[in-house]
This record gives C-alpha cells, sequence and structure tokens, in this order.
C-alpha cells in the first residue's frame, strides 16, 4: 500500500491542520520523501530527507517522537543542523496493520510555534496521532473498495458464464475455458462467490 496514492487527500489533511493549529504540516513516505506540506515544508516536497533525520527515527521505531532542537541530541549530531530551521517537530508514524507507510509531523520555525506545540505537546500528539489513523484509514478504504470491485466483476463474470453454459460438469468445464480458468479454480472461486445454487 502506497501513501502516493492519495496525496491529494494528504495534502488537504495537512493544510487542515495547519489552518487550525498555525504550524507547518508535512507527511514523509517511508522511503523519507516528503509528498505534502505547508508553509516551509510545501516548498520542499518531492525532496528526500537525511537518514539522519527525526523522521527516519520514528520510521525505524514506529513510535511518535517530540524534537526540541535547542535538547535534543539527534539533533546536536545531525549533519544538517546548521541549516536546519525547525525549532521542535512532533512526529507520528501512519502505519497500516503493523506495517510503515510514512510519517506525519508538525513542525515549528518561530519560538512563538515552538511555545505552542510545547506547551500541548500530549494532546497534539494524540491529535496528529488521530489524524495519521484517518490517513491510513483511507488508504485501507480505496485498497479494500479496489479489492471489492475486483471480486464483483470477477462473481458477475463467473454468473453470467455459468448462465449461458449451465451447471453440468460439462457446462462447468465450458466455463472455465471461456473464463480461461482451470476447473478446479472455477470451483473454489463458484464455492467463494457462494455461486453454487445460481443457475
Amino acid at each position: 500500500m502506497n501513501l502516493n496514492n492519495i496525496t491529494s487527500y494528504i495534502q488537504n489533511i495537512c493544510e487542515n491542520i495547519s489552518k487550525v493549529l498555525d504550524v507547518d504540516v508535512t507527511l514523509v513516505t517511508n522511503d523519507l520523501t516528503r509528498i505534502a506540506g505547508t508553509g516551509v515544508f510545501e516548498e520542499k516536497i518531492g525532496e528526500s530527507l537525511s537518514e539522519e533525520s527525526a523522521y527516519s527515527h520514528v520510521i525505524e521505531s514506529g513510535e511518535s517522537y517530540i524534537i526540541i532542537k535547542d535538547v535534543d541530541e539527534k539533533c546536536s549530531n545531525c549533519s544538517r543542523k546548521e541549516i536546519c530551521k525547525e525549532l521542535a517537530d512532533i512526529c507520528t508514524p501512519v502505519k497500516l496493520n503493523e506495517e510503515i507507510l510514512g510519517v506525519l509531523g508538525i513542525g515549528a520555525f518561530s519560538e512563538e510555534q515552538k511555545n505552542k506545540i510545547l506547551s500541548k505537546d500530549k494532546e497534539l500528539s494524540k491529535f496528529i496521532k488521530s489524524m495519521s489513523d484517518l490517513i491510513s484509514f483511507k488508504l485501507y478504504e480505496m485498497y479494500d473498495q479496489e479489492d471489492r470491485t475486483m471480486s464483483d466483476i470477477e462473481k458477475a463474470a463467473i454468473q453470467k458464464s455459468i448462465l449461458k453454459y449451465g451447471t453440468n460438469t460439462e457446462a462447468m468445464k465450458k466455463v472455465a475455458e471461456a473464463l480461461n480458468i482451470g476447473i478446479a479454480t472455477l470451483y473454489r472461486k463458484v464455492k467463494k462467490y457462494n455461486l453454487n445454487d445460481k443457475k
């Protein structure tokens, strides 16, 4: 499953979070590519992040992470610390089942934003986690709909062929041949779709 399939949706989520919280918001995929963002992050959509970044740490650990540039050890050891403008971040993984698909983060680029984030870090962490879950659910829903659609098409094709050829043994061989599948596969699918009693 790939977050790139819902980038417009993700960008919309980021923009809404940004408007409500007055912070910059971004989403980075599990290959460390920024696919959505607001404010400073928006200019960096399409860029890859460093393996040293906090986002990389979140992908590796699977846990949310709060970064305060002044005191965070990861920031002081980072090779990009001189050019990094972020003063604080709250990052949370975007997961589907146990697979980490990316990281949703909010960033502070001013002292005012930093104080706002840090004064409500627990509440904001929960909120960002909820938004992360919303993104995961949208992706799941999209793939689930795709699966259902393919299953529906397959079921309809089998039903149509059964109606055309019949259900006796010779007819089912013709159905399998028409669908370009083996007879055993056809019988499994007939059972799967509960088409045993259909004519």
